[in-house]
């Protein structure tokens, strides 16, 4: 889920930037610091944005860059449990799949794909349901469900996301587009 948070701070300006706009050189450190930044409560930054800067700021003996305090937003994506997300597939190997949900990867294994066995086709790094012929390769499209999220304990590291894709209308979108078409033909025609 991606919220936003205002965040009031205290930025360090150093004295390369000290030509430039004071609002402009908080946003180009304050971004340089924490976007990619996990935050445990706030989870990974994606943004900063809207900063304010008090103009007088302090000077540290031995430290040539002034310290201002700031106040801006940060837009961050921390995944929930049982959240529904969309996302491109990445990868696939013969395991499972990993998903593209924006900031972060999330792994669907192989056995949470779909409600059939799943096989491994090298040739075209696809998993196709044996009984179905469901496909999904590198590039669809899938919506899936958050299971479990495992947040690092180094602010650098990217969390663990699992996934499902084994529940009512998830997995690749096509999927579940042909099946509303046909049970929309299906009331259609008893209607009439």
């Amino acid at each position: 889920m991606y919220m936003v948070y205002r965040v009031r701070d205290t930025v360090r300006i150093p004295p390369s930037m000290f030509g430039m706009p004071l609002e402009e050189a908080a946003f180009q450190v304050l971004t340089e610091k924490y976007v990619g930044y996990v935050h445990p409560d706030m989870g990974i930054i994606v943004a900063i944005f809207d900063v304010k800067v008090g103009e007088e700021g302090r000077v540290i003996p031995g430290d040539g860059a002034t310290y201002h305090e700031s106040e801006y937003s940060v837009l961050a994506f921390k995944p929930e449990v049982k959240e529904v997300v969309e996302g491109t597939v990445a990868n696939v190997q013969q395991y499972g799949l990993w998903v593209n949900l924006g900031p972060v990867e999330g792994f669907a294994h192989i056995t949470q794909l779909m409600d059939d066995r799943v096989v491994f086709d090298p040739q075209r790094k696809a998993l196709i349901g044996e009984r179905t012929r469901r496909l999904v390769e590198i590039n669809d499209v899938v919506r899936a469900r958050v299971v479990s999220v495992s947040m690092p304990s180094e602010p650098t590291m990217r969390p663990r996301i699992q996934l499902t894709m084994r529940q009512p209308y998830l997995g690749k979108l096509e999927w579940f587009k042909k099946t509303e078409g046909r049970e929309r033909s299906a009331e259609a025609e008893k209607a009439a």
